[in-house]
């Protein structure tokens, strides 16, 4: 029985619990084998108790994203870009006419430092490609606009870019593109956090902050708690069904209506599942497991 195993009561459905070591190891026997292969078979020759079974995910990703970034990269080349000159002009162009955005703005769109934005926007602007314009209601801010030789330019690129990007993707079928964009979804959606104003915050929906799951480990690990992937309890609300509930802070969620929740849209999905029933969440407290009923009530869309 693993660590999480105690932890966890024996009615929560834990994602590949039922599958056996058999079942497991069937699932690396590949034919024709990878780099990776070969590295996961000398480390289990040399270390046979070193866990090295994350390499055969983020070992993977870091090869596809050498091979993929010089691919997708050589088309931008061919009209004097590069991919993060490529990514201004497609975000403005997103944007919808006039196909413009303020700095500011495309500083949070492109999750970069305001200088990184400034740097590329110079180099743009040199080629006529976008310009700048004052920002009528901010009167330090600048707007960047993309330029009619910009507007052109992405009409040329995106088709042949689009093109490329599918070609690359060639080996996986649609089904099998589907699933692995699911899973990029899940692991993705653990580390883009929503900001606290955003209606999709756990705030306006369950009144608590909560902490990924990789942050939350990493708390646990640190406070000497048993390490149980689930969701951390950051801060709870004042007033609400929270902490009419006792849901405190430091809680960590593991799951909720019997299956076991490792990401927010996890736990979103059985809220919506439950509807207008109560969501009975599995609740470690260092290492006290309780269960808290809540009736939560979703924000309306706007």
């Amino acid at each position: 029985m693993t660590e999480q195993e105690r932890f966890l009561p024996e009615k929560i459905n834990v994602r590949q619990a039922d599958e056996t070591d058999k079942e497991r190891s069937s699932h690396s026997k590949h034919y024709l084998k990878d780099h990776v292969d070969g590295v996961l078979e000398e480390w289990a020759q040399e270390l046979p108790d070193l866990p090295v079974a994350p390499i055969a995910i983020i070992g993977r990703l870091e090869r596809l994203h050498t091979y993929l970034r010089s691919e997708v990269t050589a088309v931008f080349e061919r009209f004097g870009l590069t991919g993060p000159s490529f990514a201004v002009i497609a975000t403005l162009r997103r944007a919808g006419q006039p196909y413009q955005l303020s700095q500011r703005a495309l500083v949070d769109a492109l999750q970069l430092t305001g200088g990184t934005i400034s740097v590329r926007i110079d180099r743009l602007e040199r080629d006529g490609i976008v310009e700048r314009q004052p920002d009528p209601s901010d009167q330090r801010g600048v707007l960047v606009r993309l330029t009619e030789k910009g507007l052109q330019l992405f009409e040329q690129v995106a088709p042949l870019h689009l093109a490329n990007e599918e070609r690359l993707l060639s080996a996986l079928n649609q089904q099998e593109r589907a699933q692995l964009a699911d899973l990029l979804h899940i692991l993705l959606s653990s580390f883009d956090q929503v900001t606290s104003e955003d209606p999709r915050h756990p705030l306006h929906w369950l009144g608590a902050s909560l902490a990924p799951v990789q942050v939350a480990r990493t708390i646990r690990r640190a406070s000497g708690l048993p390490d149980i992937p689930g969701l951390l309890v950051r801060s709870v609300k004042s007033s609400g069904s929270t902490t009419q509930s006792k849901l405190y802070e430091g809680d960590l969620i593991i799951a909720a209506n019997g299956l076991e929740v490792r990401t927010i849209e996890e736990l979103y999905k059985q809220v919506l599942t439950a509807r207008e029933n109560p969501l009975v969440l599995d609740v470690l407290h260092g290492l006290e497991h309780r269960q808290v009923s809540l009736t939560i009530h979703l924000p309306e869309e706007g």
